[in-house]
């Protein structure tokens, strides 16, 4: 199985809380028995329900189309459903993607995404329809009646229509045939709230982090408005360049353990003349062959496919307003190859963009904001060359690695990162720095003996060699810090550094495991992790030695610890008495292990919070009820008491509360199962 498919109970329960709460209590039931049951034939899922036949069939569609569970394919006699733990998960991040691709490509590209989120995937023809839908003709008008000329004018706004015009927006692309018969049209497609499939609902998870980004398709943006179909098109290709976008295929939905059991036969079949391996030699050389097909596999997801729809899309669209049914014909004429493209999101850029975030933050607590800027430009600036935070298929050596061989993709220099600042002309880039360097720099002044420059400088009027300089600074700066953000790598007229992810992820995965033990135990505790890290496994005696304390003192610490699983113990007798007094007790620290045990309870932690804002919902429901009424919203202080006005207002603080704990777990949950791969105790 894969690292990353790791399931557990907890994981199980929060996934299907949100499931349950994003997508409706149907597909919700279909998910909790996939979660309770494992990989299962729609056969088994019925026995294991109380569902029909089509109630399962709808659930599967909706989970299908929203890449939560994967299936095994149309070529064998039975298909089998399994579950896809990581993106279950991802949608506690729907608010954070948007949020995300807004600060980097504005708020046009953040409505591409979230209506990406709220459809799994779509075609990009059925995207462009729903952001510019043709005009209907009188006939169709008269037919409908107002509705459909109110619906007509409502979806002439960017993002609307959203769900009516991507059909099941490529939904067919990959579902097994036992399903076709289940496929119901869009306007059919429910889920247990009654939301049609696709409908991206604001839940409890994700209504406070749409504040920056659309929460449904078919709101008014404003500045995210789509002005043609040209910059639409732009756009999608810009992030799949850059990876945020990937296109769909077959194989996506095939599970990690039947794209191995597909790869490993088609590597032998091929790289060993279709014999079964037995020795070393071929296990081996099957083995490499299955990782270079996985990678090959992978490569062909994120490949960018060549856009050549340009300014024909613009012209048909300027037609389809001005000639109305006449210009529809001819936007169809001008399809190309582009429009069959079934595209989603990258969840693996996802997590790419989260380590940026946090490594930010983390520099401005340590070394302050213009530091932290200057990180994040180098952190953006090879984010758009770093596909994933960890490659599970890595290509094994044979060779250990040379001292300086680092891609050239992925060396910074002081200079480009000046030069990207120097766009902001309100940074002063000698902020943070030791007044005595800011001297050396400009030339300019002298420091007093109370440490201050006696001539400052305006930070718009500087130099670009003084910017240069300065940036150099702080990068110094950021290789001196003991988490070592930047390393140096070679010189090249300026000096060239890149970044240890590797290094620095598992830092960081170590921070918040001492932080989660100095919070239980102090600085006892944390004076334990760190003595048995270096150490190894130690005995009692020992570890009294290294602590220089007490075996009375110690006893109690690594009693609790080992309660909590943070430290591993393990007895051997000298005897075959198997006298406790006679063996040997050893303690040691496990990385790997206290970084799961951490990751099973903040995942408790999240459950708790979900079941919390449930309650708290719960005992508000019918006023919540009565505010979302549509006559309702928008004339709160008209149609609503003080009480009850008080009283939603108390309802917003004390969810906003709660999701922003939700999302800080999230952060933590980030640090310790996406940016580094398994880790190997020392």
């Amino acid at each position: 199985m894969s690292y990353t498919q790791r399931e557990t109970p907890i994981l199980a329960e929060l996934c299907t809380f949100l499931v349950g709460d994003v997508y409706g209590e149907l597909a919700a039931r279909v998910y909790s028995v996939l979660a309770r049951h494992g990989r299962q034939s729609l056969a088994a899922i019925a026995r294991a329900s109380y569902l029909n036949g089509r109630q399962i069939k709808y659930g599967l569609v909706i989970l299908l189309q929203q890449h939560l569970i994967f299936h095994s394919g149309n070529d064998g006699p039975l298909t089998y459903y399994e579950i896809d733990w990581e993106n279950s998960y991802g949608i506690v991040r729907f608010g954070k993607v948007t949020k995300l691709v807004e600060d980097r490509y504005g708020p046009k590209a953040a409505n591409v995404m979230s209506n990406l989120l709220a459809l799994g995937h779509t075609r990009i023809a059925d995207l462009k329809e729903a952001y510019f839908p043709p005009e209907t003709d009188s006939g169709d008008e008269s037919d409908d009646g107002a509705t459909n000329g109110a619906g007509s004018k409502r979806k002439r706004t960017n993002g609307a229509g959203v769900n009516g015009s991507a059909k099941t927006n490529g939904v067919a692309n990959g579902i097994p045939s036992e399903l076709d018969a289940a496929k119901p049209h869009t306007s059919d497609l429910v889920n247990g709230d009654g939301q049609p499939n696709g409908v991206h609902k604001p839940s409890k998870v994700d209504r406070l982090t749409h504040n920056a980004a659309p929460e449904e398709p078919g709101r008014d943006q404003g500045d995210s408005d789509m002005t043609s179909v040209d910059e639409l098109y732009n756009l999608i290709q810009r992030l799949i360049e850059h990876g945020w976008i990937r296109t769909v295929t077959e194989t996506q939905y095939l599970s990690p353990g039947d794209i191995h059991d597909m790869l490993y036969q088609e590597s032998i079949e091929q790289d060993n003349h279709g014999i079964t391996p037995t020795g070393a030699k071929d296990k081996e050389t099957v083995n490499r062959g299955t990782l270079r097909r996985k990678r090959a596999m992978r490569d062909e997801w994120s490949s960018v496919p060549t856009f050549v729809r340009r300014g024909r899309a613009n012209g048909s669209n300027k037609r389809i307003k001005t000639n109305g049914a006449a210009g529809g014909s001819a936007a169809s004429s001008a399809s190309s190859s582009d429009d069959d493209l079934v595209i989603r999101v990258n969840p693996e850029k996802i997590a790419v963009a989260m380590r940026t975030e946090q490594l930010v933050h983390l520099v401005q607590q340590r070394l302050g904001s213009v530091t932290a800027r200057v990180y994040q430009t180098m952190l953006r600036m090879l984010e758009s060359q770093t596909p994933r935070c960890w490659d599970e298929w890595s290509e094994p050596s044979d060779e250990p690695s040379a001292e300086n061989g680092v891609d050239l993709r992925f060396l910074v220099t002081a200079r480009d990162v000046a030069t990207k600042l120097s766009r902001d002309r309100d940074l002063d880039m000698l902020e943070g720095l030791d007044p005595n360097v800011a001297v050396q720099i400009t030339r300019k002044g002298h420091v007093s003996r109370t440490n201050v420059w006696t001539q400052p400088t305006d930070p718009s009027k500087l130099s670009l060699e003084e910017k240069t300089k300065a940036v150099d600074k702080h990068i110094q700066m950021l290789a001196e810090d003991p988490f070592h953000f930047v390393t140096w790598h070679s010189r090249a007229g300026f000096s060239q550094w890149h970044i240890e992810f590797g290094e620095i992820a598992k830092q960081m995965i170590q921070n918040e495991v001492e932080n989660t033990v100095a919070a239980k135990k102090g600085s006892l505790g944390v004076k334990l992790i760190r003595a048995l890290k270096k150490k190894g496994k130690l005995d009692e005696r020992a570890t009294c030695n290294v602590m220089m304390m007490s075996a009375p003192d110690i006893r109690g610490v690594v009693n609790d610890l080992t309660l909590q699983g943070f430290v591993q113990t393990q007895e051997i007798p000298k005897h075959d008495r198997r006298e406790a007094k006679t063996s040997l007790h050893f303690v040691w620290y496990d990385r790997q292990r206290a970084r799961e045990k951490l990751l099973h309870d903040t995942y408790k932690g999240m459950v708790r919070i979900l079941q919390r804002i449930a309650y708290e919902r719960e005992k508000v429901q019918f006023l919540l009820t009565k505010a979302e009424r549509s006559d309702v919203v928008g004339n709160e202080e008209k149609w609503l008491s003080k009480g009850e006005l008080d009283a939603l207002r108390k309802w917003k603080e004390v969810q906003e509360k709660l999701l922003l704990q939700l999302f800080r777990e999230d952060d933590l949950v980030a640090t310790l199962r996406d940016f580094h791969g398994p880790l190997v105790s020392a």
